[in-house]
């Protein structure tokens, strides 16, 4: 998967420069697809990245960093991507939306994963880019028509990615060839799924980073087991958005099944808040809790927090290792 993800990151910053032959007037044209109207109508899950805001952000350089050095493979491949690309993140990728479809019930997470990103690469740049990374791993990429379009498959070993332009500056990439022509084709999309349409309107949009999406059974599960059965039901689905401009502003929202099991979570929650608030003491982090909120109104169990850049730097020091990172205030 480390493959894969490295992928995501390279195609991610795509456009086009002339998708495909062109068919004659007569003939209908794919519909151009940016964004949610990329998205199938089953999708489970929803992340909306919005790079121009998130790049130069403290905490997303930091993640990044960490990310890197605990991975030196994938720190070899990126640099030696970004030394032959010449990619610019800064000034060729504005808009990242991650999408995961259904998996089967009874092997949860298998489900296809899809990519669109908006940028202004064109198409034969990131050809070679791709192209490059695969070939370091004695992979192939390969492309065949698909409509007015033409539909990338990239390999390398047992692993496959698939990708496709949805129109001039918009690249559409997936786990699976399926799931990348469902998003490119005019079927049902995202905002026509009832449930998921308001979930995506309880989250604010303008935020440089939010997510919507069904709680997976094995959480909703886990999380009853974890109440000793006081909640009747395990979550539905979740709403959150993360600002990481200033800091790290966080705001998770959890639908339960109904306002009961809300009040419950909230008085669970805010118990294990208790207990994980005397064990950070000892870490130096009793005031990265201190700003910790939990409410319940109606369905929906707020978690929320604003977090300093102090704060974050305490915690990646943490988990680089060591052991002096700073002291909280006396109380």
């Amino acid at each position: 998967m480390r493959w894969f993800a490295v992928a995501a990151v390279i195609v991610a910053l795509g456009g086009c420069g002339g998708c495909g032959k062109k068919k004659s007037p007569a003939e209908e044209l794919p519909p151009e697809v940016t964004g949610l109207a990329a998205v199938p109508a089953n999708a489970e899950v929803v992340v909306a990245v919005d790079v121009e805001h998130v790049i130069g952000a403290q905490v997303v350089d930091r993640a990044v960093d960490q990310l890197l050095m605990r991975d030196s493979d994938l720190a070899s491949r990126w640099e030696k991507l970004h030394d032959s690309c010449k990619i610019d993140l800064t000034k060729q990728v504005k808009r990242v939306m991650v999408a995961l479809g259904p998996s089967d019930p009874k092997n949860p997470g298998t489900g296809p994963m899809l990519m669109v990103a908006v940028g202004n690469l064109v198409e034969t740049e990131l050809e070679k880019c791709v192209q490059a990374m695969v070939g370091q791993g004695g992979g192939s990429l390969t492309a065949k028509a698909a409509g007015d379009r033409t539909l990338y498959q990239a390999k390398d070993g047992n692993r496959t990615l698939f990708f496709a332009f949805g129109r001039p500056d918009t690249v559409v990439l997936g786990s699976t060839e399926a799931y990348v022509l469902e998003a490119l084709g005019p079927g049902k999309k995202v905002l026509d799924n009832p449930e998921l349409a308001s979930w995506i309107k309880q989250v604010d949009q303008r935020t440089p980073v939010w997510a919507a999406g069904r709680v997976a059974e094995r959480v909703r599960q886990g999380l009853v087991k974890s109440t000793n059965g006081a909640l009747t039901a395990g979550p539905v689905a979740f709403v959150a958005t993360l600002d990481p401009t200033d800091g790290a502003a966080i705001d998770l929202g959890v639908i339960m099944a109904d306002s009961k099991d809300a009040n419950t979570l909230e008085t669970f929650a805010k118990d294990q808040l208790k207990l994980f608030a005397m064990a950070a003491q000892a870490k130096n982090l009793g005031s990265v809790v201190d700003h910790v909120s939990i409410d319940a109104s109606d369905q929906v169990v707020r978690f929320k927090a604003k977090l300093a850049i102090n704060d974050i730097n305490r915690l990646f020091c943490l988990l680089d290792g060591n052991s002096k990172c700073g002291q909280d205030a006396t109380p």
